[in-house]
């Protein structure tokens, strides 16, 4: 038995949660709207880091519905302009900016 020194590649239990949430599997925890943004404070339930909790400002006063939720930045209209780290600090800067964000 051993570690294996020679073998190639890894095992990964399948069973595993990937360490990258799922867009399509969040949960809204809190929201918060202003005028021109809102914050959303979710969980990505397969998600492992800081237990899938992100905090999330996005531009516009919509929240989104059961759409997937990408917590990336990307080119796309509908994608965040900022994200928090999840703890009260993060929260409290995610809503300083949320309330400044003019069109």
């Amino acid at each position: 038995m051993g570690i294996g020194m020679f073998r190639r590649g890894c095992y990964t239990s399948p069973a595993a949660p990937a360490p990258n949430p799922d867009p399509s599997r969040w949960e809204l925890i809190q929201v918060a709207q202003f005028k021109h943004a809102h914050v959303l404070h979710v969980r990505y339930l397969d998600c492992t880091n800081f237990e899938g909790v992100k905090i999330l400002v996005m531009r516009g006063p919509h929240i989104p519905g059961r759409r997937p939720l990408d917590p990336h930045f990307s080119e796309a209209a509908t994608s965040l302009i900022a994200r928090f780290r999840p703890d009260a600090e993060g929260m409290r800067m995610a809503l300083e900016l949320a309330e400044k964000i003019q069109i």
